[in-house]
């Protein structure tokens, strides 16, 4: 059994798709088809159900990846302790965000945490969803992480930081910002700039469109907000968002959604992760943090 095995593991038990993990991980596909049937025939059991579309593990799946990820969660904490014996005084925090958190919510959240804490450095890298969040987290790649999804209590390995409600964003000139509330069903016909397709934002309005009974006109994705902000002021399509990305916006209009539609913004670790003082002072630095201004 190698370890290169167990990270493609992990991450197409994340992913749920054999491309976006290669894509992922930069190794070809057939590496990581081929990696996963080595660690099938060894272990001798099927890992993996490739019946269907959408990749899932099967019952023997699920319960060899609570093992895989207790050992890749032990072989990042062992690079960590092992930093101390190269002078690596400083403590130091590997922090996952996704690009809404990052722009929107981080800035301010760095500036005190370093005040406060000038001894531990923070290692922030962007990744493109939450998946992607969960994923590195899964692999020990990242000590925290901040991610995007479904309202629902948080398990053992998240912490609750907000919840938010999404809102139409529509430019100022358009008929439906006369309107106070905005249902579903009053923008079938409209043109959707949206965020990528992996995002927690573009899959729950594709759900919810799907279930008043249409599929949604996107003429656009895109990883970037402000682009969406101005083509939307600029009336080239509608998008939905969260409240704490456009409160301050004055450049289109928002209108709440009927029924509301929320997004819940969690802290997270790895499962199993055994805290250290450092993984602590942060952890509960960004409770506090988020009890006072989130």
């Amino acid at each position: 059994m190698e370890f290169r095995q167990l990270e493609y593991f992990c991450t197409i038990s994340h992913l749920k798709n054999f491309t976006r993990t290669a894509e992922t991980l930069h190794v070809s596909q057939p590496s990581v088809t081929k990696a996963i049937k080595a660690l099938e025939a060894e272990l001798g059991l099927v890992l993996i159900d490739r019946s269907q579309k959408k990749v899932n593990l099967t019952p023997e799946g699920q319960a060899f990846l609570l093992h895989a990820q207790k050992i890749m969660s032990a072989a990042s904490a062992a690079k960590k302790d092992m930093a101390r014996y190269r002078g690596d005084s400083r403590g130091k925090i590997q922090f996952g965000l996704p690009p809404m958190v990052e722009a929107y919510l981080f800035p301010d959240l760095f500036t005190k945490f370093q005040s406060s804490f000038p001894d531990i450095s923070l290692d922030v890298q962007e990744y493109s969803d939450s998946d992607e969040v969960r994923n590195r987290l899964a692999l020990g790649d990242l000590d925290f992480g901040i991610v995007l999804g479904e309202v629902r209590t948080p398990a053992e390995n998240e912490m609750l930081l907000m919840q938010d409600s999404m809102s139409v964003c529509l430019p100022p000139s358009h008929p439906l910002a006369s309107q106070e509330k905005i249902g579903f069903g009053d923008i079938a016909a409209e043109k959707f700039i949206m965020q990528q397709p992996h995002t927690y934002q573009y899959k729950e309005v594709c759900r919810r469109c799907n279930e008043v009974g249409f599929v949604p006109n996107i003429t656009l994705c895109t990883s970037q907000l402000k682009t969406i902000k101005q083509l939307v002021a600029n009336g080239m399509g509608i998008s939905i968002l969260p409240n704490f990305v456009t409160g301050t916006e004055n450049i289109f209009v928002r209108r709440p959604l009927l029924p509301n539609l929320s997004v819940q913004i969690t802290l997270n670790w790895s499962i199993g992760k055994q805290l250290t003082d450092v993984d602590e002072q942060f952890s509960g630095f960004i409770k506090d943090y988020a009890e006072k201004h989130l």
